[in-house]
């Protein structure tokens, strides 16, 4: 939850190895 105002969603790039957009947020949340 932001305390602030709204904080802008980061543009997710697709992973660069698979090419996978989900596999990238998949990687972001273990990392």
């Amino acid at each position: 939850m932001p305390r602030r105002r709204e904080v802008p969603k980061r543009e997710i790039l697709p992973d660069p190895k698979f090419g996978n957009v989900e596999l990238s947020k998949f990687m972001n949340v273990i990392l």
